[in-house]
């Protein structure tokens, strides 16, 4: 008897199931796909212990009749296609007609649909049960419109399977992200979606992108968010972007869709990225939710079983179309110094005052870093308890000692809760000082903020350097006295080779001088000043992390440039423990608002923090 023999059908069902049916998120995903392809305008989500008990999806959409509701049960039964060509000029969201039979084979499912054509005076529809993939029973049923899925005890009959589902709440928090993808990246239709009798998200139908945003996530969210709008080759890119300094620790938070079609791809994760990159740390992720339009033949999604990868036919021009978007949206930004803050919250400001004066008894103080005033240069006058009676006097005095009144409205009331107005301060920053001759102290109507002079400043060399490099006259050359020889390691080594012409071509001059060492001839003529040793291995370990963005010739010299720019704008921007004049402190700014990104350094740390009022007031417990 031979090795090699046909699985029953059953067991290969269930096998097939696995790669569409993960958990119960896959179940929701397949159906909320199958009602928007049904042009539901109302899809209604109800779940129990996370999906593991039960899921229920109803729409209001064109239905099935009793014949195809049957067939729909079939493994590859599908409306969406007909022949291959299809497959290339796919405008639905799911096509492989695996979805419903997968589901059936590993729960308890019902389903409930009437095709919305139906003539007749009653609407008659179809209610099919089946268990394990097998079908129970098949009967007609007075059913108002659309379709209705209910999915109950997922992986009964695959106990191998559902020992590895999660937690209620951890199956919850991803049936939740599912809804909450497609609410987003359908915004005429309305969600509902409950788990066990408790509301998790009402979203009306939605006039734009940013009222849905607003509904799925709250206003707080749009706060820090740009709009993008951007067109290239074919390929439109719209949608919300996050400012430099709103960060995430991980990728959770990038919501991409292509065609309406929620996807995750290394290339356009790696587009949104590039896009920040030297506006945020490395490990920092943004926030955006983008959607992407192309002709459906420009991209695969016959890829994955789950349809959450695809294919680009020309992936070059959609990772550039990315990150062009985003970079000019980003540029649009930053008219004001409190647009460019990042706001910081007042809570934990207000402490129990036994543990806010306690000497820094607990080892360091977090200032240490920085040197302090003594008191023959504190700019803030001692308290006295003697004049205690002064300062809490209803009526302040004037120089000479006398005392004028203080306007009391006319109830004798004084407003506590009301948000201070002054005629001293307008929409302008104005410049209060130095904070231990390390920050930039500045307010405007908006609330205080401190600007980090080291961070401006280096924004400012940057995109200095980075222009001068990026002229059309090439950049001259400071030949050094005595050329200095540097041994390379293998990356470095490698590095060098792919870039040789080009950092020739920005103003080093530098030659090899045998297998693993080189000669460093000249610098460009605006970092005589460092050691170029230094600038040299600093410019060449900072490209090996990015070899990727290395093999097209235009993206060799930008990235160059960039690191050659960051590598001398951190040596010589001013340091922390600099004492500043007025004047001074007013160029930082002006000038900083004249770089083409002025929200954070090279590196993407914040270059200015915020105090709002709102959170002063709160912190005083006036609101």
């Amino acid at each position: 008897m031979g090795k090699v023999h046909v699985l029953p059908d059953i067991l290969a069902h269930k096998i097939a199931a696995g790669e569409v049916v993960e958990r119960p998120a896959s179940v929701v995903k397949e159906l909320l796909e199958n009602a928007l392809d049904a042009a539901a305008e109302r899809i209604s989500v109800k779940a129990e212990q996370g999906g593991k008990r039960l899921i229920s999806v109803r729409d209001d959409g064109l239905g099935m009749s009793g014949e195809d509701a049957r067939l729909a049960f079939q493994h590859h039964a599908t409306s969406k296609i007909e022949r291959f060509e299809d497959l290339s000029h796919l405008s639905s969201l799911g096509f492989r007609g695996e979805a419903l039979p997968s589901i059936a084979s590993v729960s308890r499912l019902r389903l409930r649909t009437v095709e919305r054509a139906a003539k007749a005076e009653i609407p008659l529809g179809t209610e099919i049960k089946t268990r394990g993939g097998s079908f129970e029973s098949v009967n007609d049923v007075a059913w108002p419109s659309g379709t209705e899925v209910v999915v109950e005890d997922l992986f009964f009959n695959v106990p191998a399977r559902r020992k590895f589902l999660k937690t209620t709440s951890t199956e919850l928090n991803h049936v939740s992200r599912q809804i909450m993808h497609y609410a987003l990246a359908y915004p005429q239709v309305e969600f509902q979606f409950h788990h066990e009798q408790r509301s998790i998200l009402e979203a009306t139908r939605a006039e734009s992108l940013e009222d849905r945003v607003y509904q799925v996530m709250g206003d707080s969210f749009l706060e820090n968010l740009v709009p993008v709008d951007y067109e290239k080759r074919g390929v439109r890119v719209s949608g919300f972007a996050s400012l430099p300094h709103e960060q995430r620790s991980n990728s959770n938070s990038l919501y991409i869709f292509v065609n309406s079609r929620m996807v995750k791809d290394r290339i356009l994760t790696h587009g949104v990225r590039l896009a920040y990159q030297d506006q945020m740390p490395s490990r920092a992720y943004p926030v955006a939710i983008l959607f992407l339009h192309m002709d459906p033949v420009e991209v695969d999604v016959n890829v994955h079983p789950c349809k959450t990868e695809v294919r680009f036919a020309h992936p070059d021009t959609v990772h550039s179309a990315l990150y062009h978007g985003i970079q000019e949206a980003l540029l649009k930004q930053g008219s004001t110094l409190s647009h460019l803050a990042r706001d910081i919250s007042a809570e934990g400001l207000v402490q129990e005052t036994s543990s806010s004066y306690n000497g820094g008894s607990n080892g360091k103080s977090s200032g240490y870093a920085f040197r302090r005033h003594d008191k023959n240069t504190r700019n803030f006058p001692e308290f006295h308890p003697a004049a205690q009676s002064a300062a809490v006097s209803s009526y302040p005095q004037d120089e000479a000692g006398q005392q004028f009144p203080v306007e009391v409205p006319a109830n004798g009331h004084r407003h506590e809760h009301a948000i201070p107005e002054t005629d001293y301060i307008d929409s302008v920053p104005v410049i209060l000082g130095q904070f231990v001759e390390s920050f930039i102290v500045s307010a405007d109507r908006n609330g205080v903020m401190l600007v980090d002079q080291h961070v401006a400043h280096e924004r400012i060399l940057y995109d200095q350097a980075l222009r001068q490099l990026e002229s059309e006259r090439p950049s001259p050359t400071q030949r050094l006295l005595i050329p200095l020889t540097q041994e390379l390691n293998t990356q470095q080594k490698s590095v060098l080779e792919t870039i040789f012409q080009e950092l020739n071509g920005n103003g080093f001059e530098v030659e090899w001088f045998g297998d693993n060492t080189i000669a460093i001839k000249g610098v460009p003529a605006f970092a005589s000043d460092c050691d170029a040793r230094r600038l040299t291995q600093e410019i060449l370990d900072s490209l090996v992390s990015v070899r990727v963005d290395l093999e097209q010739p235009e993206s060799r010299v930008q990235r160059l440039r960039e690191k050659i720019a960051i590598s001398l704008s951190c040596r010589a921007a001013i340091k922390i423990n600099t004492p500043l004049s007025s004047k001074k402190m007013q160029w930082l700014l002006d000038e900083l608002f004249r770089c083409r990104n002025p929200f954070t350094c090279p590196h993407g740390r914040p270059i200015v923090l915020r105090v709002g009022i709102e959170e002063i007031l709160r912190g005083f417990k006036r609101i």
